[in-house]
């Protein structure tokens, strides 16, 4: 069973405008949808999209608005079973995206959760993650700090998970020295973590060396990784993108779709780029098309980094 655990998940007010956001302007829109936001509901949802993967979706959610959020949850036909916490709301982000291309995002602080939510949390993970069973774990919320959430990560390890995380910052940092198995910084947070004029393979090498799963997404160029002693970089094919939101999301969750079936890296770099690829195709940040699979992976080109 793959678990993706978002401890602060979000309701996705996406405006398509008719031109640019210009300041001082009466902005018109094209375009409005209610989407999910968290990066671990992402990876659930398209997971059911490429079936055939039990999976579950837990984590907290604010009481007040949790009809809406389970409404689009049941839109992904997604299996979840969130912690309510009383008297608050799930966080919504209003992101406004230009005609021209570009986005901006405007998001609430979200949840605050205490330590009687957390602990509901931890007697969740010791009762029904296992060995065999896979965590997709994303950022904490407000009242989680960094060493609760190294407390996590080390509760997941105990009940002998495979724990993935697609984090930044700090718990990046956590992430990587508790030996995690999967983590997927972009060249920024691998720049972040280790400044100065080294070529980006070798900064993302100290990273394998301690998360021998590691990717490093470079956006549109692709993924970086590294099977035995050697770094490739795989690449999609140039497609029309509509949005590149919750791209990163698709990748992971095309990796762990891999994890789940025993592929081996190659394969699982191979499905995060036919999901990521598929993505941004598409409007929501968590719908992809199986149609698209086949020009894509006709299409990707995987090369040496020397």
């Amino acid at each position: 069973m793959i678990y993706t655990i978002t401890p602060n998940p979000a309701i996705d007010r996406i405006v398509y405008l008719e031109g640019d956001l210009t300041l001082e302007k009466n902005n018109i829109t094209r375009e409005k949808y209610v989407d999910l936001g968290g990066k671990p509901t992402h990876v659930s949802a398209i997971l059911e999209q490429l079936g055939d993967t039990p999976n579950k979706a837990t984590g907290f959610s604010g009481e007040l608005n949790k009809a809406e959020l389970v409404s689009i949850f049941d839109k992904y036909h997604m299996n979840h079973e969130f912690i309510n916490i009383p008297d608050q709301r799930t966080r919504e982000s209003i992101i406004v995206i230009n005609n021209s291309g570009g986005s901006y995002m405007i998001t609430e602080r979200g949840l605050k959760v205490s330590d009687s939510d957390k602990a509901k949390l931890y007697a969740y993970i010791k009762e029904n993650i296992h060995s065999e069973d896979i965590a997709v774990v994303g950022k904490p919320a407000q009242g989680f700090s960094v060493e609760d959430f190294r407390y996590l990560i080390r509760l997941l390890k105990e009940q002998k998970a495979y724990v993935a995380c697609d984090v930044a910052g700090e718990y990046l940092t956590v992430a990587i020295e508790e030996n995690i198995d999967f983590v997927k910084p972009n060249k920024h947070e691998i720049n972040d973590l280790f400044p100065g004029d080294e070529p980006i393979h070798l900064k993302f090498n100290r990273i394998c060396e301690k998360v021998p799963n590691a990717v490093c997404s470079l956006g549109s160029e692709g993924a970086l990784y590294k099977v035995e002693n050697k770094f490739y970089q795989a690449v999609p094919p140039r497609v029309e993108v509509q949005s590149d939101t919750g791209a990163g999301d698709a990748f992971v969750t095309g990796y762990i779709y891999g994890v789940a079936n025993g592929y081996d890296i190659s394969y699982r770099i191979k499905w995060g780029i036919l999901c990521s690829a598929s993505k941004v195709q598409h409007y929501s940040s968590c719908q992809i098309n199986k149609d698209d699979f086949e020009f894509i992976e006709k299409n990707l080109k995987i090369y040496e980094v020397i």
